[in-house]
């Protein structure tokens, strides 16, 4: 959609941010990666379904990782990832343990290009990582590498077990599509290629000094005057921190 400065309202903290400008960014680098682990058997069809969706749109820009307790195999680029999703049509996950967090360390860590973003097909579950959630999310942020996606094939009420692997998507930008039966893979699939396929690009002028990391919350000004309710912010890419004052000097 076509936004304008008039149509945002932004913080940085509790401080208000004039917003100087809006513009479309750059579609992004994207990176599916798929549980291949034996607890996705019931649902591979259906995860493969979903990551032809997810890559059919991003072009050449698109990259697949296929993992278990390690990466099995990888593709970059149109054609390899094509050729490596008609192979895993013929496969069915092994009977193995899953490495999942281990796994976005691994990927992000390689991905060169910062304007990626990483795609999770998974139920969630990780049994065999050396990394904690919270060791995961502290990577992230710390390296500043892309945000993570999750489209969560697992269609039972065990919310506790999905819950680390969400937490993990929250705090590095990105989101989580959680459909809740197999009839809803392909809309929650859409939705979510949606929010990665729109990137955008704002420019703010802080209000004082940012001298330390600070919550960025930015809001879209409805018909009525007042911000709307729907209005996520998904990642940020970059912030660039603003000089303090010099101090005086005095003899």
């Amino acid at each position: 959609m076509s936004l304008t400065p008039e149509q945002l309202t932004a913080k940085i903290g509790t401080s208000p941010a004039r917003v100087i400008s809006v513009t479309h960014a750059p579609k992004p680098v994207t990176i599916v990666l798929i549980d291949f682990s034996s607890s996705m058997k019931a649902e591979w069809q259906q995860s493969l379904e979903a990551a032809k969706q997810l890559t059919g749109g991003a072009g050449d820009r698109v990259g697949v990782v296929v993992f278990n307790y390690q990466v099995f195999d990888l593709a970059s680029g149109r054609e390899p990832t094509d050729k490596l999703l008609e192979r895993l049509a013929t496969l069915k996950p092994r009977m193995d343990g899953t490495a999942l967090y281990d796994t976005l360390i691994e990927v992000a860590n390689a991905a060169k290009n910062p304007n990626t973003v990483l795609i999770f097909l998974s139920d969630g579950k990780d049994n065999e990582s050396h990394h904690s959630p919270e060791q995961t999310i502290d990577l992230f942020l710390k390296n500043r590498w892309p945000p993570v996606f999750g489209l969560v094939l697992d269609y039972s009420d065990d919310e506790k077990r999905r819950g680390y692997f969400k937490k993990v998507v929250t705090e590095t930008g990105g989101i989580l599509a959680h459909p809740s039966s197999a009839s809803g893979v392909a809309e929650a699939a859409s939705q979510l290629w949606s929010a990665i396929n729109a990137p955008f690009t704002v420019v703010l002028q802080a209000s004082q000094p940012v001298l330390k990391p600070q919550k960025l919350k930015i809001e879209m000004i409805g018909p009525n005057g007042k911000p709307g309710h729907r209005t996520e912010i998904v990642h940020v890419s970059e912030i660039s921190g603003c000089d303090a004052p010099a101090p005086a000097v005095t003899n």
